[in-house]
């Protein structure tokens, strides 16, 4: 689709000067409140957000909160 303002960037070009990925189709971010060792927060700052999601799932995954079945993962 064209760009409706030739003065305003593309999204593209907007979000890479800013060092960030656009949202796959079905991603979501959002700011959730968890609680947890220090060293927890210190390990996950030191993660990009897609390394977070997916640590959190595979935690998840692990703890039986979701389950994987034929590719696709079910609460």
């Amino acid at each position: 689709m064209p760009n409706p303002n030739p003065k305003i960037p593309p999204k593209e070009l907007r979000l890479r000067a800013l060092g960030v990925e656009a949202l796959a189709p079905g991603e979501v971010s959002a700011k959730v409140r968890i609680r947890g060792p220090e060293e927890l927060f210190r390990l996950l700052e030191g993660l990009s957000p897609k390394e977070r999601g997916l640590a959190l799932l595979r935690g998840l995954e692990a703890l039986g909160y979701l389950e994987v079945r034929d590719g696709a993962r079910e609460r």
